[in-house]
């Protein structure tokens, strides 16, 4: 079983489709369909459903998908032992991030391995948590970074950082002067809030509920689907928000003020679909951050 062959099997199980997996492998679809055929009459058996919109895996093509995955990952990873991968990996790489992960984890990460594989192409699409989800799920991103654990069972999700978010007024206000509050004068506080779907907005309405303060009793003044525009109208007076404390800048006016007993946290996670392997930029990209995340787990113990 040669390994062009399952290289070519496992480009086509990823794309689902012939003519893809060819434009990724720089082939033909002729030569993809001929060396798919080939691995057939091997082992015996046809690997794929070939369907009038592209080509899903039989349920003996799942089986040696599994296989394949495994081998080619041992290739890869014995190549970036080696140093060979590092001058040569290249391709793009799409990432799905809700806000708060874009504004500080996500710029450290591609900072540190754009020093290893600087050849890769990052695209970075910001949306909430629940939409960046549903883009890895559907294909449209390989990496996602969420603040809120995606309710599909079909996506792996690992944390990777922890976020606390604080309460800022402007620095006229009259909770700026005071710099503390109670949870029952916050429900009378003008909020602007992140849009639903969000999942800082989800961590504080957590937070909320777990004082048996139900989110419907507080004063919401403006849902905005920005931070930087959330930081932009609380500096004018709109009203208060919850950002994140590593995320926001206190530039402009912006006052941290005491939310007394109040301290919502949540998790960030890394997500992927283990049943749709992204192309190598992408693999070596999650084993980076797999990296990362093991290293600054032994940092702050």
């Amino acid at each position: 079983m040669e390994l062009r062959l399952l290289t070519t099997f496992a480009a086509a199980a990823e794309q689902h489709s012939f003519t893809r997996a060819a434009k990724q492998l720089e082939l033909t679809q002729a030569a993809v369909s001929q060396q798919i055929a080939a691995l057939e009459k091997e082992l015996g058996g046809v690997l794929f459903d070939r369907q009038s919109r592209g080509v899903q895996l039989t349920e003996r093509g799942q089986r040696l998908y599994g296989y394949t995955r495994q081998i080619l990952d041992l290739v890869d990873e014995a190549s970036v032992q080696v140093g060979q991968v590092e001058q040569r990996l290249s391709g793009n790489l799409r990432i799905a991030t809700s806000t708060v992960p874009s504004e500080w984890l996500l710029p450290e990460l591609l900072a540190e391995f754009r020093t290893q594989w600087p050849l890769v192409r990052e695209s970075v699409a910001v949306t909430g948590s629940r939409l960046a989800a549903a883009a890895v799920e559907a294909g449209e991103a390989d990496v996602g970074f969420v603040g809120e654990l995606p309710r599909s069972s079909a996506l792996d999700a690992r944390a990777i950082g922890e976020d606390e978010l604080v309460l800022v007024v402007a620095a006229d206000h009259p909770l700026a002067v005071k710099g503390s509050t109670t949870l029952k004068r916050l429900c009378r506080e003008a909020l602007i809030v992140r849009e639903p779907g969000s999942g800082s907005r989800r961590c504080v309405e957590r937070a909320l509920e777990e004082h048996k303060i139900s989110p419907a009793e507080l004063t919401i003044a403006m849902e905005v689907n920005s931070n930087d525009a959330i930081r932009a109208a609380v500096e004018r007076g709109v009203g208060v928000a919850f950002l994140s404390l590593r995320g926001h800048r206190l530039e402009g006016g912006l006052v941290h003020v005491k939310v007394r007993g109040f301290r919502p946290r949540r998790q960030l996670y890394v997500i992927s679909h283990p049943r749709q392997i992204p192309a190598t930029p992408a693999r070596q990209f999650l084993a980076f951050v797999e990296q990362w995340r093991s290293r600054h787990r032994t940092l702050n113990r």
